[in-house]
Formats: C-alpha cells, structure tokens, sequence
C-alpha cells in the first residue's frame, strides 16, 4: 500500500529483464569446467520468514490442498503447521524414542505416497539407535487426519552405517511414481571403503524402488521392471545411480522430470549433479574417484574401478570451492508464478552459510546468481502445489522467497487530530523519532483522513472522505493550504467507508469504497470522475468493520482486508498457491481483543510488502507486524501522541 517510488513487482521485473529463464534444457546442461562464479545479487528476491522457533527442522512438505504444512524435526518428531503457519500442539508422529541424534543423525524427511488420499501412506527417513539409516512406512490414523498411526511402521531398507555421518537424508517419489531414497557413503573421510564405488553396497547410491509391490509382506516393496540393473548378480537391484559422497537433497523437476542431485564435497568441492528425464539410470557420478571436477583418490576401490576423468563418470553440472563455504543443500528448480525472474532457474545453498544461488539456464550452461539474504544452517527446500519455495534450517526458521526490494521506502504512522485539523507524521517508526506537523483540512470535522502517493512521485501526502458530500480531498504535498484534488464519486449506499490503494499496479495510489451493507469493495483506477472501475465482494464477518488495504505479497498491487475492532483480528486475502483456484482467508490477531484498537498499514521493514498495525487510542500505543502472514505478533511496539480517543492512525512514506 502507500507509496513506493519503485513498486517491487515493476522494479524486479526491470532489472531482472534480461534474466528471465527458459522452461530448461532441451538436453543436458554442459559438464562443469570448475567452480561457477556469482554474477552478482538477484535484485527483486527477498526471504521472508514464516516462522522462527519450531526447532531443528530437516524438511518441509509444503501446504496442498488442505493447507496444511508438515515438518521433520530432526529429534523425531514430524510437526503439523495449520493454515496460518501455528504448529498444531501433537505432532503427527513422534519417533523420539528410536532415533539416534549422533553427529549428523536423526529424522531427516518425510514423503507422501502419491496416492495418499487412498491409501494414508507416508514414508519417512532416519537414523535409529543403533545409527543405521532407516527407510520405513506408516500410515495415517484411521480416525484422525493429524495424526499418525505409530503401530503402523513397516521398515523398508535398513542400511548399515559404518560411521556417524554421511547419511544420505531424503526419500521423495518421482515423477514415475517411484520411490527414490539416497545413502551416503558411511562417513569418514574420503571414504575409506570406497563404499560409493562397489555394486554390492547400497552406500554412497541412489535407490529405486516400488512401493506398490509388497505392501503387505516384506520387503514391502519391489524392484521397478526398468531398474537398470535388475536381474542377477552386481550391482544390486535398487541401485538407481551411484558414485555419491553425501546425496542429503535432491529433487525432480515438477515440468520437466529432470533430477537434480545436491552431493556434499570432501575437502575442496560441491557439486550439483544433474539427471535428465530421459534417463535409464545407471549414472555413476564419480566419488570417491573425483570431487567436482577434482581428482581424488582411488584406495581401497575395485581393481576395476574406473580412473579419474574417464568418461564412465558423470561430470557434475555445478560446483562450488569451500572455505567459508562447506556443505551443499541441494535445492530444486522454480516453477512458481511469484517470482517470474526465477522461472525455471534451479534454487539451491550452502548449509554453513546460508548462501542461497538461482542457477538460470543460460545456452549449456548457467547464469548464477546470489540472492541477498541467507538462511543458515540450511537443511532443505519444499515446494507446494503452485510451485512455491520452502526453505527450513537446523535453528528452527521456516523461510519463502518473495518479491521486494533491499532498501525499498520505509512506511512510518502519524496520527490526524481532528479537533485541531493536524497531522503529525512519525519519521521512524520508535518513540524517540521526530514528528512532523501539517495542517490540513476544516477543525472539528468528520471527515475520514486517507494518506497515499497521489501523483506517483513516491512521497505520500494526506487526504480526507467527506461522507456528508460524497468527496474525496487530496494534497500532492506536506504544505498547508487547500487540496489539490477534489473527486467527488457515487457512493454505492450511505453505509461505505473509504479506502486507499493502487489496484492496477501503476505507482500511483487511488480510493476505493468498502459498502458495509453488501460486503462489496468499490475501485477506482484513477482520481477523476464519479463512477468506479471495478468491484470485488469480500466474504463479510459481520457489520462494524474497517476496511483497510495492503501489498500483502509483494507484487506491487494492493487488495483490500477487513479489521474488526471488536476482536483486533485482520481478515486478509492472499493468492492461493496451493494448487487451488481463488483466494485464501487468513484471520490475523494483533494486541489484545476488546480493546477497540484502529488498524495502520504499511511497509515496515522495507522488503516491499505490506504489514499490519493497531493503534490504541487508550494506551497512545502503536504495535506493528512485519508480515501480515507470519513471524511474531508485534515487531515495533512505542507510544506515541497523547491518551485521546479522537485521534485517528495513518501511515506513508513521508
């Protein structure tokens, strides 16, 4: 809402012009010659974050069509986040008891059986006390959909691990309907068995299997007809691909069926490696004879290994140097509709620092670039039914890639004092921050003051609904004297109330008409003439409510929401990503119910999204939230202005 001099969605896609990616490969993408080098920050890209304190998070299964967001904690435990992003107090299954935390053990992902809704199975990935890797089944319970059968379990796979590390970490299903698991190599350095090179050890692979054979009986799965090497004798029937150091990511391409592989270097190289969809299986990626594109060493392999640099070996198509960075998170290809700039481009970062890259198709190759904050401790991406990006980390933050820009306009409150015709307008959002004062409008008027950047210059400037004559007043600037712009419009009814906002996206805000009586908003795309543009019909809660709007994801466009000063609860639209048509309601509470709080909107923190606010006249307290969707309850909390009951809240960028 409000002013920006750039809006985000405009700026990103100016600048990212030139970026914009290609679906993908038409085949596979050229072998990396060495470490690829950042072209710069992706402008236009910030995190956001859903929430910070749900622990040591491994995965996340991104909300579908129910909404829900499920979570593997690393102690065991698989959580349930409900539609607006709270943990659900039981946890959908709890394995505390058998897993094994050791250096990099524990519960490290979960996958849905595509048939889910039929059958209730889902699989999951850890490492048990006794420090195997586990690949085991369970099945929702039969009577509650939030919670899982524990007497369910059927184990699958139960691979030795010779040290505490390098574990692998992911089960996901293919495109093919297929269950691919990966193992690491069984820990230590350079692997010492050169587990990743022998056919009859599922260590250092990537497994295929059908979990549609068996279930009843063990194994509990089969062997794929087209495994490509099934049949008798080495290597072993559900061995995928191998050659791998530490496969903890991976995922496929949800356009293309590409597989796209995150394997964990020694001592000098990460590497992503990349498997069309045409594939047959059987890549051998190289370890422990090669790091990246790197030489390594050959102890303790087959005599008939193949040496370094043969051909047999599939070369990695990205890769990176260590030092400070330490450990790829491998990711997955963008195919949401968020973020058009990183459309078909392949998202992934590094776990020590938190470095997150957009890898966009470039002819062969890749065009890589940094996106502006990190993420440490980075365990994985998600991605929910429309195509949107998850992050989690080991400290607990659940994270989404949005639109905005570092160092957009920062929105700041200022209150309107009707007995005297004053605004005075905060330059900070703190209690200290100086106040600037201007006189506007008759003394001791009803009229409804506004505040929006009228004439696109990026500043906002105040403005008045007079109910009694149906007209919108506006000035273009913080100087005394009459308004600028005078609109008078046909009100729907006498039972409306004014809004402000820029409904098309063209920098310049405009008014709009909430009719209380109808539930239906009333939108103006300019400031002249007396009928309006459009109209959209919110599903009402009851009467007495404020309207208000906001840029609540970042696209440069406002929407409009409702406040209920009765319960200080926002009911907010956001766009459905979840694979479902339309919009999704989100009630959000801020400061306490009852105590008759007015709402404020703008961009606190300047990421070029909109937050939400309250004002309680009684207290001269201002509690403002970053996101309207997630984080905590209040991120600025100060008073400001005197205790009086007549004063009305606005906020801009003065």
């Amino acid at each position: 809402m409000l002013s920006r001099s750039i809006r985000p969605r405009a700026a990103a896609l100016l600048l990212t012009s030139a970026l914009l990616a290609a679906p993908g490969f038409a085949q596979a993408p050229a072998p990396s010659k060495g470490p690829f080098a950042s072209a710069g920050t992706l402008p236009g890209v910030r995190l956001l974050t859903f929430q910070a304190n749900l622990g040591p998070a491994t995965s996340v299964v991104p909300p579908t069509s129910d909404f829900r967001t499920f979570l593997t904690l690393r102690d065991g435990r698989i959580v349930i986040l409900d539609r607006y992003y709270n943990a659900l107090p039981q946890p959908f299954l709890d394995l505390r008891g058998q897993i094994n935390l050791k250096d990099e053990g524990g519960l490290l992902s979960m996958a849905f059986h595509p048939r889910y809704s039929e059958n209730g199975f889902f699989f999951v990935f850890y490492t048990n006390l006794a420090g195997d890797s586990v690949v085991a089944r369970y099945k929702v319970s039969a009577t509650d959909p939030d919670r899982a059968d524990p007497a369910s379990a059927r184990t699958l796979l139960t691979v030795s691990q010779p040290f505490a590390s390098h574990n692998g970490g992911q089960v996901l299903f293919g495109p093919d309907g297929y269950l691919y698991t990966a193992f690491g190599d069984g820990g230590l350095a350079f692997d010492p068995n050169c587990a990743a090179q022998k056919p009859t050890n599922r260590l250092g692979k990537m497994l295929r299997i059908d979990v549609d054979q068996n279930v009843s009986t063990p194994p509990y799965y089969g062997i794929p007809a087209s495994n490509p090497f099934r049949g008798p004798g080495a290597p072993l029937d559900e061995i995928w691909a191998s050659g791998l150091r530490n496969p903890f990511r991976f995922s496929f391409d949800r356009e293309t069926g590409d597989l796209w592989i995150g394997d964990v270097g020694q001592n000098h190289r990460e590497e992503v490696d990349f498997q069309p969809a045409a594939s047959r299986g059987g890549e051998n990626y190289g370890w422990k004879l090669m790091e990246g594109s790197l030489c390594s060493t050959s102890d303790a392999c087959p005599v008939a290994t193949p040496v370094c640099g043969s051909t047999v070996y599939t070369a990695p198509a990205l890769e990176y140097d260590h030092d400070p960075l330490c450990a790829v998170t491998g990711g997955l290809v963008y195919r949401g509709r968020r973020l058009p700039q990183l459309r078909g481009a392949y998202i992934f970062g590094d776990f020590c620092t938190g470095t997150i890259w957009a890898a966009l198709p470039e002819g062969t190759g890749f065009k890589v670039y940094t996106l502006a904050d990190r993420a440490p401790q980075l365990t994985a991406f998600g991605q929910d039914g429309g195509g949107e990006i998850y992050l989690t980390t080991l400290t607990g933050r659940l994270y989404t890639p949005v639109s905005g820009l570092v160092g957009a306009p920062v929105d700041t409150v200022g209150l309107y004092d009707p007995s005297a015709s004053l605004f005075q307008l905060k330059t900070a959002n703190t209690e200290a921050a100086p106040v600037r004062s201007v006189r506007f409008g008759p003394r001791r008027s009803t009229w409804v003051p506004l505040a929006g950047d009228w004439n696109g210059d990026g500043k906002s400037t105040p403005g008045f609904w007079d109910a009694a004559t149906s007209t919108f007043r506006f000035k273009n600037s913080l100087q005394e004297g009459a308004a600028d712009i005078t609109l008078r419009v046909n009100a729907p009814s006498a039972n409306v109330r004014p809004v402000a906002g820029d409904w098309n996206g063209d920098g310049k805000d405009t008014v709009g008409l909430f009719d209380a009586t109808t539930g239906i908003f009333h939108f103006k795309n300019t400031l002249s003439g007396p009928g309006f543009d459009s109209t959209f019909a919110f599903p009402l809660e009851g009467p007495n409510r404020i309207a208000v709007a906001g840029d609540w994801e970042g696209d440069g466009t406002d929407f409009p929401a409702l406040y209920d000063p009765a319960t200080s609860r926002f009911l907010v639209l956001i766009a459905n990503s979840g694979g479902s048509a339309g919009l999704i309601p989100v009630s959000v509470l801020l400061g306490s119910p009852g105590r008759n709080a007015l709402p404020v909107v703008g961009d606190w923190d300047a990421d070029g999204a909109d937050g939400l606010g309250i004002y309680d006249p009684g207290s001269a307290v201002f509690r403002l939230k970053n996101s309207p969707l997630f984080g905590p309850d209040t991120d600025f909390l100060f008073r400001f202005g005197p205790r009086k009951n007549a004063l009305k809240p606005i906020a801009g960028s003065w």
